[in-house]
């Protein structure tokens, strides 16, 4: 393994590629139609185009990026997360035509992406929520009816909220039944859909694993409660929810399940907690957006293990060697309306991420750059690492307000937001925490934007005065502010 192709985009693709150089190892990339002006780019080696704008004519397209691989001498794939990194299909043809998969066997990767299959394996050593696969209406309903209402729709072969629908009452059913099964097709190609209880109001809690076969770690909890439309947006590690006891327990669980699954590589298996209990959820067969808190409270680079196992050096670390420091907070900034979550692409004119001690900021964005529709929103993530939870708390609320993205909306207020509610601050929060948060003083906010709305018109006064052009250290500071304050503030408040 000297090069690396890797089949994704975005701060992924850097995040990737800055392992490969630490490795010596020759990081090359791929870019559509759309990601000329990628980022990305400028961090691989190579980089072929393989045209088309929408996923399914670039970053889907399996013949385009085997055939990039090749023309490329590379002989191994890191696909990221998203797009294929989940396709056994992919991964199958990958080592058909001698190309190392950095990933789970295709094997592990058949039990984890059909959630049947995957229920049924993790039943035998963890508690699993009540429900089966569907074929038709009538069967939905009978299901349905059986179990008691609310219940969820699931996609059998696929993830990420694609496919899920929460019924409350039976009349919602067929409606619901029907939209999961074309969404299903047009995301994963099937339509085969999974129905079971749904717990209102839970916990969601993840534990991180890596594995080659003879050797299993887990590197900790991550909790991902608080998410928008199944879509998670701000991560922690460790969970405020677990104590000692319950740690151990989940860590436990998720290990076994692991197991049970001979499954080998990176991995994150899914639960929901709620009244002291966990349930089985899924296991998501390959590196998760929300991976660098985990890296930064255990000082492991989950890349690297990857690498390393995917070529058979195995895990160079064993249980005993991970030591578990601090707390750390991430939030998915996304080129989304802080309020509706509605994407807005757009041309970005100014990014100035935060910079300091514990903050890290994995992104693709630069002043300049337009972001494209087509793709999902996140822009940048920012990471903030600390010796106690509170601590962590005021590092993000002050990173998030020196975060400078105009030029496009941004979901920054939503996070000022989030780290200002009681209910974060104490860590009691659920998945629901979006359904009644408030906008962070609003009271200040209302204020600010007539302040702000004022500023200009008095500046212009100022400069058509005599004084102001005859008083070059007045004219200086007018300049100031109307260059950097006004932007400044705008830029946070939205």
């Amino acid at each position: 393994m000297q090069k690396i192709l890797i089949a994704n985009r975005g701060e992924i693709a850097i995040r990737i590629a800055q392992t490969c150089k630490k490795l010596n190892l020759i990081p090359c990339g791929i870019y559509s139609d759309a990601d000329q002006n990628s980022l990305h780019l400028k961090h691989c080696k190579d980089a072929i185009n393989i045209g088309g704008r929408l996923p399914q004519e670039s970053y889907l397209d399996i013949a385009k990026i085997i055939d990039a691989a090749k023309k490329l001498d590379c002989n191994s794939i890191h696909p990221g997360y998203g797009f294929l990194s989940e396709n056994q299909n992919f991964a199958k043809i990958c080592r058909r035509e001698g190309i190392i998969f950095i990933g789970p066997s295709t094997e592990a990767m058949g039990l984890t992406g059909d959630k049947v299959k995957a229920k049924k394996i993790a039943s035998k050593v963890a508690p699993v929520i009540e429900g089966r696969e569907v074929s038709n209406e009538i069967d939905a309903l009978a299901l349905s009816e059986n179990i008691g209402f609310p219940v969820i729709l699931k996609a059998v072969e696929g993830g990420g909220g694609r496919g899920l629908r929460i019924v409350k009452a039976i009349d919602e059913l067929k409606q619901a039944f029907l939209s999961s099964k074309n969404e299903s097709v047009l995301s994963f190609g099937s339509n085969r859909i999974y129905i079971e209880k749904y717990i209102e109001n839970p916990r969601h809690i993840e534990v991180q694993i890596l594995s080659d076969n003879s050797n299993l770690v887990h590197l900790g909890e991550r909790e991902c409660s608080i998410q928008r439309r199944n879509q998670k947006l701000i991560e922690e590690t460790p969970s405020p929810a677990l104590s000692q006891e319950k740690r151990n327990q989940i860590t436990d669980i998720a290990k076994n399940i692991i197991k049970e699954m001979e499954y080998d590589n990176a991995g994150t298996v899914e639960f929901l907690f709620k009244n002291g209990e966990f349930y089985f959820m899924e296991v998501n067969a390959r590196i998760q957006v929300e991976h660098p808190i985990t890296e930064v409270v255990t000082g492991i680079d989950i890349v690297e293990q990857q690498i390393h196992i995917a070529r058979g050096d195995g895990l160079l670390i064993n249980q005993k060697d991970i030591n578990f420091t601090g707390h750390a907070i991430e939030c998915r900034i996304n080129a989304e309306h802080p309020l509706s979550f509605v994407p807005y692409p757009g041309t970005v004119k100014k990014f100035i991420p935060p910079e300091g001690t514990n903050i890290r900021v994995d992104t693709a964005l630069y002043s300049g750059y337009s972001i494209p529709i087509f793709y999902d929103s996140l822009i940048s993530k920012l990471i903030c690492f600390g010796h106690s939870r509170n601590e962590v708390i005021e590092r993000m609320k002050n990173a998030l307000l020196s975060f400078r993205i105009s030029g496009i909306p941004s979901t920054i207020p939503f996070h000022i937001s989030a780290m200002n509610d009681k209910r974060f601050v104490d860590g009691k929060y659920d998945t629901s925490f979006i359904d009644n948060i408030k906008t962070f003083s609003e009271k200040k906010g209302e204020i600010a934007a007539a302040i702000f709305a004022e500023i200009p018109k008095k500046l212009q006064y100022l400069k058509t005065d005599e004084k102001y052009s005859q008083d070059k250290w007045l004219k200086n500071r007018l300049d100031w502010i109307s260059k950097y304050n006004i932007e400044r503030n705008l830029s946070v408040w939205g």
